[in-house]
């Protein structure tokens, strides 16, 4: 039954197993991606880095986008009345859509880098283990979530408990991985050089995707090193610790875009659906 207050747009709610089906289907083509980049990646030249570069900027700032539409439809729907010009002004336009491609232009670069410097095929399996978890949970969080939130903040409510659990269990699982790799012993080194060994490591048929590998390699370098030097003085290991923190970061900046970019591929194929547009057409004065 639809009340007064929730429009007919976002009243049907897809819980049937075909909009699982669907996300699943959509889901393969960021699997397939992720598989050629890590194993051909580092063999493209200048022009299709770029390419694979700006197509993941476009699909990390949808997905940001979309998302934004999303919420800010739910609060105009609660807060605003219909016929207030602030529908327009407020559901979000060229200037949202600008700060958003902004930032999905730096997590396209640290995805890119990422997703070529894998180490070994648990990573690879565990990130391609995410997309059918994602596609689950977000229909089954719809589900559940029907019977006790507003339609109006279903779509974003499912969201966020969606990209938090994935978050969270990719998160824990690259730490995992990362405690029991052996890595390089810098013990004997100083600084500077095991950020140089393992930037000169690092080599793509690509000159602009080698300097950033470069760049990454430098920073692994230093991390490495971190986690095997101790302060003089000091009965904690300080620096160590500074080391795990920077694997945490590293870590999870990398997951948020990729998990973003599944989320601009899900949603993507919202814009040519009549439900999208009518939504839309529900918010605009």
């Amino acid at each position: 039954m639809v009340t007064p207050s929730q429009p007919k747009a976002l009243a049907k709610v897809p819980t049937n197993r075909s909009a699982l089906t669907d996300d699943l289907l959509w889901l393969l083509l960021p699997g397939f991606a992720l598989v050629g980049l890590h194993g051909f990646g580092r063999l493209l030249p200048d022009g299709a880095v770029l390419a694979v570069w700006l197509i993941t900027t476009a699909l990390i700032g949808l997905g940001h986008f979309l998302r934004l539409r999303i919420r800010r439809r739910a609060w105009l729907a609660a807060y605003v009345a219909p016929s207030s010009v602030l529908q327009r002004w407020l559901r979000g336009g060229a200037l949202a859509l600008l700060l958003r491609v902004l930032l999905a232009a730096a997590l396209a670069l640290v995805l890119m880098i990422g997703a070529l410097r894998l180490r070994g095929s648990g990573e690879l399996l565990l990130l391609l283990a995410s997309l059918p978890l994602m596609a689950a949970l977000r229909w089954g969080t719809e589900r559940r979530l029907s019977h006790h939130v507003s339609l109006h903040y279903l779509p974003e409510s499912a969201w966020r408990v969606t990209l938090g659990l994935t978050f969270l269990i990719l998160c824990a699982g690259l730490l995992a991985q990362a405690w029991w790799r052996p890595g390089p012993d810098f013990s004997a080194v100083t600084l500077d050089q095991a950020a140089w060994r393992l930037a000169l490591a690092e080599q793509a048929n690509s000159a602009l995707l080698e300097q950033a590998l470069a760049m990454a390699g430098a920073m692994d370098g230093v991390r490495w090193w971190l986690a095997q030097h101790g302060l003089p003085r000091l009965d904690w290991p300080l620096l160590e610790l500074l080391g795990w923190l920077l694997v945490l970061l590293e870590s999870a900046v990398f997951v948020w875009a990729w998990l973003h970019c599944c989320v601009g591929v899900m949603l993507m194929r919202t814009l040519w659906e009549p439900s999208h547009a009518a939504a839309d057409a529900v918010s605009t004065p």
